[in-house]
């Protein structure tokens, strides 16, 4: 027979505790998760990673590279429409990509840069003036994002990093290559962007996620990646978040794809289903939530529910 004192300790393991996380996702459609890069070569580091939805469960079909025959930045942008629009055929026009890059900037800049009225019509027109303006004939994406860093100058959070708690900014020095060809490829995209735009039907949805929200909100996990720097591992980091989305969203892989993910230490692989699993669950949301507060110009970084285990 439990003592009281025993009695006491078994109760407090225990109070407060909330249900696992659950994170409900379409019963139909196909997302994409996208692992972006700004670099030279990127069509060799750009990842995606593809969700069919069905009742109940949502199988992760394919990790892979879809730019690695012309990895250029040139080449990737001019393939980038053809390809989603292919993608969105083979979905029978119910897709949704998520990209980890920003579809906007902020206010300030916008104003700064003169290029407001075109951030209001959404993403594409806003990479449109973007290309045009920073590009010129020689379509040089390194010297084009320099000068494009060089005139927003100090780095702004928009209303969204904010409220995602997002740490790098879209003109900081890690992102804004990222952000400027990432915006520069949207301007060929023939694509629905919430929330400037409403879903369209038979049309490819375009979405702005961040996978390392998902992981924090849904695991409690702010870091996956391996530390070169101090010799640390983070394989287990990965596989528990991979259990968790299994258990939690109904995420369905191979072995072959867990290992390939686990075994990833830059976490490109974990970043692009985490994208993907981000975008979907932002789908069956209907993307709505986004605060009133919020600039239109600004965009919103679509995401699960907060504390998804309420």
């Amino acid at each position: 027979m439990a003592t009281e004192n025993e009695a006491g300790a078994s109760a407090s393991a225990v109070y407060g505790r909330a249900a696992p996380p659950r994170v409900v996702l379409p019963d139909r459609g196909v997302v994409i998760g996208l692992r972006w890069s700004g670099v030279e070569g990127a069509g060799n580091q750009i990842l995606a990673a593809k969700l069919e939805c069905e009742k109940e469960r949502a199988r992760l079909t394919r990790i892979w590279r879809p730019f690695t025959d012309a990895p250029g930045r040139r080449d990737v942008q001019t393939r980038f429409g053809p390809w989603l629009a292919e993608e969105a055929r083979w979905a029978e026009g119910r897709l949704v990509v998520g990209v980890d890059f920003a579809l906007s900037l902020a206010e300030t800049h916008l104003r700064l840069l003169g290029l407001l009225r075109q951030a209001l019509r959404g993403p594409a027109v806003l990479g449109k003036h973007l290309e045009e303006r920073f590009l010129g004939q020689a379509r040089d994406f390194t010297e084009g994002a320099v000068r494009f860093r060089s005139e927003v100058g100090k780095d702004r959070p928009r209303a969204t990093d904010c409220y995602r708690a997002e740490l790098h900014l879209p003109t900081a020095a890690r992102t804004f290559r990222q952000t400027f060809f990432g915006l520069c490829t949207m301007a060929h995209a023939a694509a629905a962007f919430p929330p400037w735009d409403p879903p369209v039907t038979g049309k490819p949805i375009v979405v702005e996620v961040r996978p390392a929200h998902v992981a924090r909100v849904v695991c409690g996990v702010c870091a996956y990646r391996d530390d070169d720097r101090d010799g640390v591992s983070r394989s287990s980091t990965r596989a528990g978040i991979l259990r968790t989305l299994r258990s939690a969203a109904k995420v369905e892989f191979e072995m072959e794809q867990a290992a390939q993910i686990v075994e990833d230490g830059r976490g490109d692989h974990l970043e692009a289903v985490l994208s993907a699993t981000a975008a979907a669950a932002a789908w069956q949301d209907g993307f709505q939530g986004v605060p009133s507060n919020v600039p239109r110009s600004e965009g919103w970084i679509h995401s699960v529910r907060e504390e998804p285990w309420r």
